[in-house]
């Protein structure tokens, strides 16, 4: 599949937050489950430089990604359309938005982190099939309560 990264717009955000439901514990990561990040994706200040639309070749909202700098490190959040995951494209989809971050991006780290619930094992594996290794342990307050978070890193060349 191929991937075009594209400002976040109203349509977009919408679908996101009023379509995407993850099954069973997966639910999670809804968009309108957690108040604070919501307000975040639908922030139309960070849809220029901090939030992107995702779309395949046909043009249909496939994923979501984030970029942001926390304390001097570069962050990647993301998400990809309910109905695809599970579907192998897992691998594909962050190695991408790496790529996209790399090339759009003038990163001056030498890494690009991101934060994982402990719960979401098939992430997890994609994300180290995508090259990130666990590199801290948090707990943090989230919208159901404290989760125990995996930290992850992918190393680049600068």
């Amino acid at each position: 599949m191929k991937f075009i990264f594209t400002p976040m717009n109203e349509k977009y955000a919408d679908d996101i937050v009023s379509n995407w439901h993850y099954d069973d514990v997966y639910s999670f990561y809804d968009m309108a489950a957690d108040e604070d990040d919501l307000r975040i994706f639908t922030d139309t200040n960070n849809w220029q430089n901090t939030i992107k639309a995702v779309l395949n070749e046909n043009d249909e909202l496939v994923g979501w990604v984030s970029f942001y700098i926390e304390n001097g490190e570069f962050w990647l959040s993301l998400g990809l359309r309910p109905d695809l995951t599970g579907q192998g494209l897992g691998e594909e989809f962050v190695s991408e938005c790496v790529r996209y971050a790399i090339s759009g991006h003038k990163l001056t780290e030498h890494a690009i982190k991101l934060a994982v619930a402990v719960f979401n094992q098939r992430a997890i594996t994609v994300y180290q099939r995508a090259g990130f290794v666990e590199t801290n342990k948090t707990i943090r307050d989230t919208h159901i309560g404290k989760v125990d978070f995996i930290e992850m890193e992918k190393h680049i060349a600068n």
